[in-house]
């Protein structure tokens, strides 16, 4: 029996495996490898547009170690993000002609963009919610929230925005028992914060917190590999 028709009108068979697919780029090395070295070499944000009898769009996004793949329709809307799905839409003879980027093509594409950066800031985010944080750092924090909830001051709240994104992270032997030290003197409210500030302040966390963040920002910057309209 034919394959059926799917929401996005592929054809069942049209999906492609991705033994099937790492298969294709296996032959391609060995059969053409400049050809193979050619494509593996080209610039991050690719933009192309075929003739099809389905009109979409397909992006391929990364930040770090984190890809994602978007299958969308005529109107913009990701209708799918199944590899096996995707890649099959992408398939092509080499011989494929291109044709001229449809209009709006640039604002689906950097809408999507968004998307996954927001995907990537969740990831992230829980990642940190994750850690193991020892008993000192749960106890700062949970109260630290609770004086962020309390206060209408706003220099209190951004002191406490800056002081959680680093106390959330991996500290000193040194840091971490003065941590314990205000868990156990149950120190708490605005007498909390000034402990924290200065321990902030006597143990360089700045400086920590910012090579974390030029850390974090190298391996995570949501960016386009490639992207293809449908047309």
């Amino acid at each position: 029996m034919a394959g059926q028709l799917d929401l996005w009108g592929a054809l069942d068979d049209e999906f492609l495996d991705l033994n099937e697919a790492e298969e294709i780029l296996r032959q391609l090395r060995k059969d053409n490898p400049g050809e193979y070295e050619r494509i593996a070499s080209l610039r991050d944000g690719i933009r192309t547009a075929r003739p099809s009898l389905q009109r979409g769009l397909y992006v391929f996004c990364q930040a770090g170690r984190f890809q994602q793949l978007f299958l969308l329709d005529e109107k913009s809307e990701v209708v799918s993000r199944d590899i096996p799905k995707v890649v099959g839409a992408v398939k092509c003879a080499p011989d494929a002609k291109a044709a001229p980027l449809p209009d709006g093509y640039n604002k689906a594409v950097m809408a999507i963009q968004r998307g996954f950066a927001e995907d990537v800031r969740h990831r992230e985010a829980e990642r940190t919610y994750t850690a193991n944080l020892t008993h000192g750092q749960l106890y700062v924090l949970r109260e630290l929230r609770i004086l962020f909830e309390a206060t209408q001051d706003e220099d209190i709240k951004q002191n406490i925005n800056v002081l959680e994104k680093v106390l959330r992270g991996p500290l000193t032997g040194a840091v971490k028992r003065e941590l314990n030290q205000l868990r156990r003197n149950s120190v708490t409210g605005e007498s909390l914060l000034k402990n924290l500030i200065r321990t902030y302040d006597q143990h360089n966390l700045k400086d920590t917190a910012s090579q974390r963040t030029l850390a974090m920002a190298d391996r995570t910057i949501p960016r386009i590999i490639c992207s293809e309209a449908f047309v």
